[in-house]
């Protein structure tokens, strides 16, 4: 079993998405490069192969219209830098304040939104890749540069043109396989030899990874305007999968048990394993549909469906009739709820869509632009130290300056552009992601360097040594959006061996490669405490968001459904999972900050955990289909209201989790009832920290 499993996941890397890129990628980059030099002149060939291998890290999935706008950006933001920066090379200090310059304004990009960023984050590459080779000639390597990147676009385009929906099948694939991996960890919390609270943790982790994955299928799909139109069927049949996946993901978060009461109720017979090997089997249906779906052809699966899964549910259905009241009760919700996760994955795996009719109302209905996450462009809000995006622009500035006052005082190096790279590379606006980015450079390099010494030591052939470049530069293609570490680890060789290979001097080469990555990883680090932006000092910010839209949710969810417009309804259940991730997000990035000690994160992580639950099981109550909103009764919901609203006095509760029988009843008053119990726990892990 898990050998298969092993051999499935390599197969399908080197069959995926990823390994593809990589390998066209990496064709289109070296293809130019060997042409040219065979050709006698290696200043194009420099040029074009640079031009490509650099823009092409800006070619993110996306659709065709936004995938053509990012192509124009990279390609006219690339010739100018180069162009610039090339051409007050012969002035020190010149080219110190032009590059001081370009990564203050070239980090604001941000403010534009993340493909900006990039292409920003990119061309302040670019400004070191020219450093470093320092062209005779200014405009012709900039026109170089030039066709490197039309060269590269063009390939991509065509790519996107003959299969436009590749992209978003992949990201469908990853959310089911996220999906199947939350699902293995729902099994776990029928297992009595897993602690809870470590569980619990790893749920939360998961949940943000499938919000995510579902965020990245929204981003591709609904600003498609070709696959939304509603006379394309695939766009059409792509939506309705989008759509699906939304299903299967309320499902799978929609009923938040309480799992230490479940364990206790069925601790005597075999139910607690029954379940778990149940929802393991629906976990593995999850990730063989997942393998296919990439495909518009319907998937003739039949593991959900086969002779053990039911053979399973028959156990576990007989075995019911020897079960209490109580230990009935909480077997039938699971059962139903499996029941819903198998539905809807039947329906994905059979490619069934919506009624026509209905889907023309769904689409009538739904303002999709709404549930695109767009970016403010209005760069005079962040023309201020108040502004994130100012403060780190401002300090990787800085960083550059102290870089070239930190170079002119040591010896001449042809490669002191590292240090400059490595602190583009590097550096991030939170101390977390850039500690993170640091180790994750310093062991893909030290290691790297290892590999490279290795192979010069048994390989004298330029030849088989740029060969085993181009190997190195297809390993770091493919691992680039799966693993900085490794992709690091592929990228060093391929540099040294590259380099060594068309200059000489391995052992400058290495030298100059390990002092200038630690030197910019030094830096960046310091740096980080010039301007900082501490997510311990957001915490608060992000529990009043989350504990917001928790409370709008829950207003949603009571509320009669064809009383509420569907835009509110599904906006208010997108915001709660989005307000829950960014507070996840934040206490993980406070837990590796060096205030740390002074954060009470066991106050924290209760607050996570517990809007965690109530965001589940108002899922719970909005999936329900015979709720009305008179069972809500207005005190239980002022008394919720009361716990999760901002105030600096928190009300003292008068409802007993004890009194409660969470189990007993499926009712819309006992999930609000189980909501105020956790509210009351809100309040107080909430108190704790305000202290």
């Amino acid at each position: 079993m898990g050998k298969n499993s092993i051999g499935s996941t390599i197969t399908y890397f080197f069959l995926g998405e990823y390994f593809s890129d990589a390998l066209r990628t990496t064709i289109t980059v070296v293809l130019p490069i060997i042409l040219f030099f065979y050709l006698g002149n290696p200043e194009a060939a420099k040029g074009i192969g640079v031009g490509a291998l650099l823009i092409s890290l800006t070619d993110l999935p996306d659709n065709r219209l936004n995938k053509l706008k990012t192509a124009l950006s990279s390609i006219i933001v690339f010739f100018c830098t180069t162009l610039v920066v090339s051409s007050i090379l012969y002035s020190q200090y010149l080219t110190a304040v032009i590059v001081v310059i370009a990564a203050f304004s070239c980090s604001m990009f941000a403010v534009y939104g993340q493909k900006l960023s990039l292409i920003g984050t990119m061309a302040l590459i670019v400004c070191t890749f020219v450093m470093g080779l320092h062209p005779a000639r200014p405009l012709y390597f900039s026109s170089y540069i030039l066709v490197g990147g039309v060269w590269y676009y063009v390939i991509s385009l065509i790519q996107i043109l003959i299969r436009p929906y590749r992209s978003l099948h992949h990201a469908i694939f990853e959310c089911l396989m996220s999906s199947a991996v939350f699902l293995n960890a729902k099994a776990k919390n029928y297992d009595v030899d897993v602690p809870l609270d470590l569980q619990q943790k790893e749920a939360i982790k998961l949940h943000i990874k499938v919000n995510q994955k579902h965020e990245l299928i929204r981003n591709l799909l609904l600003t498609d305007k070709y696959a939304m139109n509603p006379n394309n069927p695939k766009g059409q049949l792509l939506l309705e999968r989008a759509r699906l996946l939304i299903d299967l993901y309320e499902q799978l978060n929609a009923v938040h048990y309480d799992y230490a009461l479940v364990r206790n109720t069925l601790a005597t017979g075999p139910s607690l394993k029954l379940i778990a090997n149940l929802i393991e089997l629906l976990a593995k249906e999850l990730e063989e549909l997942g393998r296919h779906v990439r495909s518009a052809k319907a998937y003739k699966g039949e593991v959900a469906t086969n002779i053990e899964y039911y053979q399973k549910r028959l156990m576990l259905l007989q075995e019911m009739e020897r079960l209490n009241e109580s230990q009935r009760k909480i077997v039938l919700k699971v059962v139903s709820n499996m029941n819903d996760i198998v539905r809807i994955i039947e329906m994905i795996r059979g490619n069934e869509r919506t009624p026509e009719k209905h889907l023309q109302e769904l689409s009538g209905a739904i303002s999709y632009p709404l549930f695109i996450t767009g970016d403010r462009f209005t760069i005079k809000e962040h023309l201020s130290l108040k502004s994130p995006i100012f403060r780190f622009s401002l300090r990787l500035a800085i960083c550059f300056l102290f870089g070239f006052l930190l170079i002119w005082q040591l010896e001449p190096s042809k490669y002191s552009y590292w240090l400059f790279l490595t602190l583009v590379i590097v550096a991030r606006p939170k101390f977390s992601i850039t500690w993170k980015r640091n180790l994750q450079r310093l062991k893909g390099s030290l290691g790297g360097v290892v590999v490279g010494l290795v192979i010069i030591y048994f390989v004298k052939s330029p030849v088989v040594l740029l060969s085993f470049s181009v190997i190195f530069l297809l390993g770091f293609y493919a691992f680039n959006r799966l693993n900085y570490t490794v992709s690091v680890l592929f990228i060093t060789p391929a540099v040294i061996l590259t380099l060594g290979s068309y200059q000489g001097h391995f052992d400058h080469i290495v030298h100059d490669r390990i002092l200038f990555t630690l030197l910019g990883c030094v830096i960046a680090i310091f740096a980080t405490y010039l301007f900082p932006i501490w997510d311990s000092r957001q915490l608060k910010e992000k529990i009043n968001k989350a504990t917001k839209d928790c409370l709008q949710y829950l207003k949603v969810a009571i509320e009669r459904k064809e009383n509420l417009g569907e835009n509110i309804s599904r906006m208010a259940r997108k915001n709660a999972n989005l307000s829950l991730s960014a507070l996840s997000e934040a206490i993980e990035s406070a837990s590796q900050e060096p205030m740390r000690k002074h954060l009470d994160f066991n106050a924290l992580y209760g607050v996570q955990s517990t809007v965690y639950q109530i965001n589940a099981i108002i899922t719970s109550i909005y999936l329900s289909l015979n709720h009305k909103p008179e069972q809500a009764d207005p005190a239980v919901v002022s008394q919720i209201v009361n716990n999760l609203s901002e105030v600096a006095t928190l009300p003292d509760s008068t409802l007993n989790p004890d009194e409660i029988d969470q189990e007993s009843d499926h009712s819309t008053k006992q999930k609000l009832a189980h909501i105020a119990v956790l509210s009351v726990a809100f309040s107080r892990f909430n108190a704790a920290f305000r202290a």
